[in-house]
């Protein structure tokens, strides 16, 4: 989702929650249903938006109207005035749609856990705008649980990027599940680790939360059923990092050469080069290791 409504497609400075919206997800859903895709994987990390998914769901065919009968407008501010859902307009072929969304993230729509109070700031959103959003999310669960009564704002998750794991679980035959796992189980990689000399695994920043089922702890908890070696190879890694190495990980690396701007360090190019830099040495080390 990310490629539609990420957060960074949009400049820090242009931000705004408000405003954002999670339609474009669903043009690409509903080109791919169109197509005669019905399985569907979801990643639904990284998002700009606050929407509930309500963005999302009038690119599928819901109808979210105003008190006067008129959609409401894209956003989170739309939310705000909604008064009544309608589904009879909705993508016929959506009903036989399934969808592994992918989710790390156990917030529930709202409340001081919620994606408006924990996410909101991040996306532009202010103290008084949190509070706002967080109440005309709640008003829209309560719409919803109308038509679907199984909806579930406190379910773990719901909260993911900007309250589209609710929009999934509420009006979609969506299951929410472990990002890793989805990406372990699609790609077989265990097949490719049996016969594997050496893992190796890493991510922009290894920290206490990679624990927390993040891709780098899936892929040593795998490696290590087969009693594999992994080395793991991060932009930045914390001290707290060091628990990695009693969950798999026998060793990391940051791949950074030396003092640099957040901004450098993500520049493709440099970021490519010292990722080459940082894992020949390890390489060259492990080479002599084992000639000796």
């Amino acid at each position: 989702m990310a490629e539609a409504a990420g957060i960074g497609l949009v400049a820090p400075a242009e931000r705004n929650p408000y405003r954002a919206t999670t339609f474009g997800v669903g043009e690409l859903l509903r080109h791919a249903i169109e197509k005669g895709c019905r399985r569907f994987i979801v990643g639904i990390g990284g998002s700009a938006t606050n929407d509930g998914g309500a963005g999302m769901l009038m690119a599928l065919g819901v109808q979210f109207l105003t008190a006067e009968g008129r959609e409401i407008s894209l956003g989170a501010e739309g939310l705000r005035d909604l008064c009544e859902i309608r589904t009879d307009d909705v993508l016929p072929e959506l009903a036989n749609a399934s969808f592994r969304v992918a989710c790390d993230v156990e917030n529930p729509l709202c409340g001081a856990k919620g994606c408006s109070a924990v996410y909101g700031p991040q996306k532009g959103a202010t103290a008084e705008s949190v509070a706002q959003m967080d109440q005309w999310l709640a008003d829209y669960a309560r719409l919803t649980q109308k038509t679907f009564p199984h909806a579930d704002p406190n379910f773990p998750g719901a909260g993911a990027a900007g309250g589209l794991g609710f929009g999934f679980l509420a009006y979609t035959h969506a299951t929410l599940e472990s990002g890793v796992n989805i990406v372990l189980e699609e790609t077989k990689l265990e097949d490719y680790i049996k016969d594997a000399d050496l893992v190796i695994t890493g991510e922009g920043r290894l920290d206490a939360q990679t624990m927390m089922g993040k891709a780098p702890f899936g892929v040593a908890k795998l490696a290590k059923k087969h009693h594999k070696p992994v080395l793991a190879f991060a932009g930045a890694v914390t001290r707290d990092a060091r628990e990695l190495n009693a969950h798999g990980i026998d060793a990391f690396f940051p791949i950074l050469r030396g003092v640099s701007t957040l901004e450098e360090a993500l520049d493709r190019k440099n970021a490519r080069q010292n990722m080459r830099d940082a894992a020949e040495q390890v390489m060259r080390l492990i080479h002599t290791g084992i000639r000796r």
